[in-house]
C-alpha cells in the first residue's frame, strides 16, 4: 500500500479527485492516508529523478524537430521528472546545465551538434559535479565524440539506444577558462574550416571540411609556437597545431588512433612542415585508414601544457566553434563526465561517414 502523498510522487496524472475513503484503490493502487507531518514523501523520504533535456532547435538543418518529443518520451521512462528547455542562442545550454547540476539534477541529456554539446559539457564543467548522468543525441555534422564512443549517429537509432544504455567515464580538458571534450587546433585547418557552408555540410557532410583544408594547404603559411610541459620547452615551427581527447577527428581515426575517452592524456599533434605533393602523396593512405606517418606529425602525450605563438596572428577552433586566445593554458581533467551511451541496433553494420548522406 502506498499512502497518498507516495501516489503523487510516482503518478504522472493529475489528480483529479482524490479518494475519499480512507483505504480504497486509485489508479490501480491500494491508497492510505498519512499524517503529513511526519510523511516521509512530504519531508524528503522518496527521491524523484529529474533530469534536465537541452534542445538546439536549429542543429542538423533543424531535424531536432522530429525527434525531440521522441527522445522526451525515453526519458520519460528513464527519470521520474524531465524538463525541456529549448535554446535561443549562445550560451543558453551552459547556463542550464550548470544551474542543473547545482540544483541537483539526476541527469542532463542534450541534442544538437557539437556546438551545443560544448556548451552543455561547460555548463557541467563550471559546476563541478561530476556524478551528474551526461547524455547527448547527435545531430552535428561530424560528431566526434559519438564516433568514439561507437554510439548510433542516427538520432532516432540513438534515442532507440537508450532503453539498453550504459555509462563511460569520458576525460575532458581545459583551455584557458573553458573546457573541451574533443579537440582544441591552431593552424590553417581551423582557419579554413571556419568558412564552410551550411549548404556545403549539408551536401557533402564531413567531406566537406577534408575537401575544404585541402584546398587551403596549397598556400598555408607556419607559425611559431612554444610549447612548454613537463619535460621541457620546445619551439616548432608548423602550419597546424591539435590537440585531441579523443580518436575521431574531424570524422578521421588515423591522427590518434590509440587515444581513448578515459585514458586521462592530452595527445598533443604538432604537423611538419610538409611540401604540398609530399601531403598528397599521403592521401591516399590517410583516407584508407592508416596512421599518418611520424614524416608528417609528431604525436605525443602530456597531461598539461602551455603553447604560446610567437609570430603572426592566429583564432584557435575548439570542438568546431572558436576558441580561446593564445597563450593557451592545457590541462586534462580525466574521467569528469558520466556518459549515457545508446547501445548501437545489434544488427548495424560500420558505416563509411565521410560519404555524403541524406537525413
Amino acid at each position: 500500500a502506498f499512502c497518498i502523498e507516495q501516489v503523487k510522487f510516482r503518478s504522472k496524472k493529475a489528480f483529479l479527485a482524490l479518494p475519499e475513503k480512507p483505504f480504497s484503490v486509485y489508479n490501480n493502487v491500494y491508497v492510505t492516508f498519512c499524517d503529513r507531518s511526519i510523511c516521509p514523501a512530504v519531508k524528503g523520504g522518496i527521491t524523484v529523478s529529474r533530469c534536465l533535456l537541452i534542445v538546439n532547435p536549429t542543429a542538423g538543418r533543424e531535424r531536432a524537430k522530429y525527434f525531440k518529443e521522441p527522445l522526451k518520451k525515453q526519458l520519460d521512462t528513464m527519470y521520474d521528472e524531465v524538463e525541456m528547455r529549448i535554446t535561443t542562442g549562445p550560451g543558453d545550454a551552459t547556463d542550464w546545465a550548470r544551474e542543473a547540476s547545482l540544483t541537483k539534477f539526476d541527469a542532463v541529456f542534450c541534442m544538437g551538434g557539437d556546438g551545443t554539446l560544448n556548451e552543455t559539457v561547460n555548463g557541467l564543467a563550471l559546476a563541478g559535479r561530476s556524478s551528474i548522468t551526461f547524455g547527448f543525441i547527435p545531430l552535428g555534422t561530424v560528431n566526434d565524440l559519438g564516433r568514439a564512443l561507437s554510439m548510433p549517429l542516427h538520432p532516432e537509432a540513438a534515442i532507440a539506444g537508450l532503453k539498453d544504455a550504459h555509462i563511460q567515464r569520458v576525460d575532458i580538458a581545459r583551455a584557458n577558462d573553458r573546457y573541451f571534450v574533443n579537440t582544441i587546433a591552431a593552424g590553417f585547418m581551423p582557419e579554413a574550416v571556419s568558412h564552410v557552408s551550411i549548404e556545403q555540410k549539408t551536401r557533402l557532410g564531413p567531406l566537406a571540411y577534408f575537401l575544404t583544408g585541402l584546398k587551403a594547404l596549397q598556400n598555408h603559411e607556419t607559425y611559431l609556437f612554444k610549447i612548454e610541459n613537463d619535460e621541457g620547452v620546445y619551439i616548432h615551427r608548423s602550419p597546424l597545431i591539435v590537440i585531441m581527447l579523443t580518436n575521431s577527428v574531424g570524422s578521421f581515426r588515423n591522427l590518434a588512433p590509440a587515444a581513448q575517452v578515459d585514458d586521462g592524456k592530452l595527445w598533443v599533434g604538432v604537423f611538419k612542415d610538409c611540401s604540398y605533393l609530399d601531403m598528397i602523396k599521403a592521401i591516399p593512405e590517410f583516407l584508407a585508414g592508416s596512421p599518418l606517418s611520424s614524416e608528417y606529425m609528431s604525436l605525443s602525450t602530456t597531461t598539461h601544457l602551455k603553447i604560446t605563438l610567437i609570430d603572426g596572428s592566429l583564432t584557435t577552433n575548439m570542438d568546431g566553434d572558436k576558441g580561446p586566445d593564445f597563450p593557451l593554458e592545457l590541462e586534462i581533467i580525466p574521467s569528469f563526465l558520466n556518459v549515457c551511451v545508446p547501445a548501437a541496433p545489434p544488427s548495424s553494420l560500420p558505416l563509411v561517414h565521410l560519404l555524403p548522406h541524406k537525413g
